[in-house]
């Protein structure tokens, strides 16, 4: 009887891992056949912007970092090395850059308005990427820097990028 289960089991596992790649080759195939027509599946989300690719549109990201720190409490110690304690986890951080292009499909002062409001307002968002939450809480828009990269001969911004830096937000549970 063991050896008919461990045909079974491994037998299931292989159907699983052929469904699963199946679903994914499905998943990109779609992807690729609706931006060709001119469409596009979210590649993820920040709140109310929503990252997409496609022939008509380009609105993403780039060279994401994301911090991980500890707080740490040094007890100073007389003709020693100070002690350090540690306290808990800090809040996350995370860093990207986003390039606009009216070119893309977008309007870059449009684009920069929206996230500079978000940071203004204090709005705290998740944060998605495909189909998976980053973190365990909401981020908020800690800091928007901005370039302006072209500008045409009527003063209209073409091509611009700007820096954002994300905070985690824990809400207060008190």
């Amino acid at each position: 009887m063991s050896f008919l289960s461990n045909v079974a089991g491994s037998y299931k596992k292989q159907v699983q891992k052929n469904l699963q790649e199946a679903g994914m080759g499905l998943l990109s195939a779609l992807r690729g056949k609706l931006s060709s027509w001119g469409l596009s599946m979210p590649l993820g989300s920040l709140g109310p912007i929503v990252f997409e690719v496609s022939s008509r549109k380009v609105r993403t990201f780039k060279d994401m970092k994301r911090s991980t720190k500890a707080r740490y409490a040094s007890h100073e110690v007389i003709g020693g090395t100070p002690i350090l304690e540690y306290i808990g986890p800090d809040g996350e951080e995370i860093t990207f850059t986003m390039q606009f292009s009216a070119s893309w499909g977008v309007s870059p002062q449009e684009e920069t308005d929206k996230v500079r409001e978000m940071c203004l307002k204090g709005e705290a968002n998740y944060f998605v990427l495909g189909n998976i939450t980053i973190g365990e809480n909401p981020w908020i828009v800690e800091s928007v820097s901005e370039s302006l990269d072209t500008v045409d001969n009527n003063g209209r911004v073409v091509v611009s990028q700007i820096e954002v830096t994300l905070k985690e937000y824990v809400p207060d549970t008190m």
